[in-house]
């Protein structure tokens, strides 16, 4: 049995995922997306009415995963995706939006069990087709989406304040 368990967020989670999102987006990113816009993006995307909305929309998924000390340690947060971007086919189509895995949890299998337990919910879905956008700048998480079948099929803009990052869409056929 992992050291770790992984379980579907409720809105009772809110305030558990806000942290953890904004938490893991700071460990990931703070270093190369400075402040003041480090805090406003934070604020945009991690507050905990914002993350309430999301856990509870239709069509929304969010995975928590939790040591067996009960601490969050990863996420994910898949959704339909009506409209893909150019490159990625498929007649039911789910985005992974966020899939973060803290720093001390890396390399104990704990993203590949929450990649493939994001696998099995969207094929439960009846997706067909999976796809993300990951910065072009953050080989391990390039690395780390090969190596559980994805592959580039594009670009897109990753806008961050006046800042405006060039990301990979990938995608990966269900």
């Amino acid at each position: 049995m992992p050291p770790f368990s992984i379980r579907r967020c409720t809105v009772n989670d809110a305030a558990t995922m806000a942290s953890l999102g904004a938490r893991l987006f700071t460990e990931t990113y703070g270093p190369t997306h400075p402040e003041p816009e480090l805090s406003r993006y934070l604020a945009r995307s991690f507050s905990v009415d914002v993350v309430r909305e999301a856990i509870a929309e239709e069509g929304v998924t969010m995975l928590l995963v939790e040591d067996l000390h009960g601490s969050a340690i990863a996420y994910a947060y898949l959704r339909s995706s009506a409209e893909p971007p150019s490159g990625v086919g498929g007649d039911r189509v789910f985005e992974i939006v966020r899939f973060y895995v803290d720093g001390a949890a890396q390399g104990r299998g704990v993203g590949a069990a929450l990649m493939n337990e994001c696998f099995n919910h969207a094929k439960n879905r009846g997706a067909d087709m999976l796809w993300l956008q990951v910065w072009k700048e953050a080989p391990w998480a390039v690395g780390f989406y090969e190596r559980m079948g994805f592959s580039v099929v594009g670009s897109a803009p990753f806008y961050f304040g006046d800042r405006i990052g060039d990301d990979h869409i990938m995608s990966k056929s269900l």
